[in-house]
């Protein structure tokens, strides 16, 4: 079995970009180079500005390379939820949305002829249970008032448990990652693309933002745009206590078939089955498992997994991998300005392939004073209600009591005799002997908040229980929030 994204197997070549080594000046600053990070540079690089783009790692090796690489706008019972949320009226202006975010990314990849394995499929929406009744009627109400075709069916087109489902077209699936090196290609032709460099702050200096990176250097711009999967600030927009962070476990194997289909169940374990030819045909299996503060060994969840793909399609997995996903109190992303000439894209709630494409389209437009109808739809600083409210409360009492029980306990019942925390020279530090014998030492502590860090024995890293920061055993960042190592002095 191989440890990493099936869309890493590909043999596109990203070629690898220089690292930023002097101060520099720009119009527009991008933090991030995923979805939301190219796409926006992508819609700026042919207007006036000057633009520079940032990467802590490759642009395209993110979240984004390890999702389930599907465009649609069928998101599980997305639509009941909104209007319930809101309105219908905001429940259709969010599937606009999605509709044009799909157009769009079929609009580059043709015009550009990049090469990504993008294919037209039926998409569904399905219950395995049928515990979801009323919401699965509120969904046909929704789709029967905006005129907006659909099928209703009792099965799917893979054997798999089904009560009843929603068929809908002009959906896609695509390899992501083909995608996104597809696009720093063209866009790094019009703009300076900046790779292993990773923004530390960023601050305010008149009517001017100078960022600071690694190594000291900085970047003076008069926007920036922060479009990485989780912002490295908290204040003033306080991400952490408006969002909860969820697993999403991937596996993949060799299929009898080509399956030109994609589906997301309803329900908690939120199940995604795809299908994708390559040389061979694979068939993609996903699940929402649960929020990254609870089941902590992640070996339990491969189990799982490995055990349900064995089960319904009587293979073993070739591959397996997980991501996060940023979920938002209300299941909107958080797109556009949070203060003069900053603006923040994050939250796409498991769609980062469509809200990112959609991002990079709404902030681009902000920037270059042109109209967009997502605007207000997407705004960072909407309203709260009071079930919102309390949405956000028990998130951030979960996330409290992981920080509390990650202080008292920091060894976990689950560690053997090759991980261990400790102090080291008064340091609180988290030990990993590799199968050489090889001790690597590093901080237990996550610098973005401070919550102790646990070992994640599929990926050998160190992951934050609180906000998903990831680091490697020698103690090298991975991805944030955090924006800083977790390496010790050797004394």
């Amino acid at each position: 079995m191989k440890n990493k994204s099936i869309w890493m197997n590909s043999n596109i070549k990203n070629e690898k970009m220089s690292k930023l080594d002097k101060d520099i000046n720009c119009d527009v600053l991008i933090i991030g180079g995923g979805m939301a990070g190219l796409s926006t540079a992508y819609n700026l690089m042919n207007s006036d500005k000057k633009v520079v783009l940032i990467e802590r790692d490759i642009c395209g090796m993110g979240a984004t390379s390890k999702n389930t690489g599907k465009l649609t706008w069928m998101q599980d019972l997305i639509y009941s939820r909104l209007s319930k949320n809101y309105n219908s009226d905001i429940a259709k202006l969010y599937y606009d949305s999605q509709l044009d975010a799909i157009k769009k990314v079929k609009e580059i990849i043709t015009k550009n002829k990049i090469d990504c394995h993008l294919v037209k499929t039926k998409s569904y929406v399905f219950s395995y249970t049928g515990d979801d009744y009323n919401s699965f009627s509120d969904e046909v109400n929704f789709y029967n008032k905006y005129n907006i075709k659909y099928k209703l069916l009792d099965r799917l087109p893979i054997k798999y448990p089904c009560k009843y489902a929603l068929m809908g077209d002009d959906s896609y699936v695509f390899n992501p990652y083909e995608y996104l090196v597809g696009l720093k290609n063209i866009v790094s032709k019009k703009i300076d693309i900046y790779e292993n460099t990773r923004c530390i702050s960023v601050d305010k200096d008149n009517d001017m933002y100078v960022s600071k990176v690694n190594d000291g250097y900085k970047i003076r711009s008069k926007f920036v745009v922060v479009a990485c999967h989780y912002p490295m600030f908290i204040v003033p927009f306080f991400i952490p206590f408006k969002t909860r962070v969820d697993r999403f476990f991937i596996g993949a194997a060799k299929f009898d078939k080509e399956l030109s289909s994609q589906m997301i169940s309803t329900g908690k374990r939120s199940i995604s089955i795809r299908g994708y030819k390559d040389i061979d045909n694979y068939l993609i299996y996903g699940r929402r498992n649960h929020s990254i503060t609870t089941n902590l060994d992640i070996r339990d969840d491969y189990r799982e997994l490995s055990g349900e793909y064995k089960k319904y399609f009587g293979k073993d997995l070739e591959y397996f991998y997980h991501t996060h996903d940023l979920m938002t109190y209300d299941g909107l992303p958080f797109i556009g300005k949070i203060d003069n000439n900053l603006f923040i894209s994050t939250g796409f709630n498991k769609w980062g392939n469509t809200n990112g494409t959609i991002s990079g389209m709404v902030i681009s437009d902000i920037i270059n004073n042109k109209d967009n109808k997502y605007i207000g739809l997407f705004n960072p600083k909407r309203g709260l209600s009071i079930d919102k409210i309390k949405n956000i409360f028990i998130y951030n009492i979960e996330v409290g009591s992981r920080y509390i029980l990650n202080k008292i306990s920091s060894n976990k019942s689950y560690y053997g005799d090759d991980v261990r925390i400790e102090y080291v020279n008064g340091k609180k530090c988290g030990i990993y002997k590799d199968i050489k014998g090889i001790e690597h030492i590093v901080s237990n502590i996550c610098p973005h908040m401070k919550c102790n860090l646990v070992f994640n024995y599929i990926d050998k890293t160190w992951d934050c229980p609180c906000h998903a920061s990831r680091f490697d055993i020698d103690g090298n960042i991975i991805y944030g929030p955090s924006v800083y190592d977790i390496k010790i002095n050797k004394e």
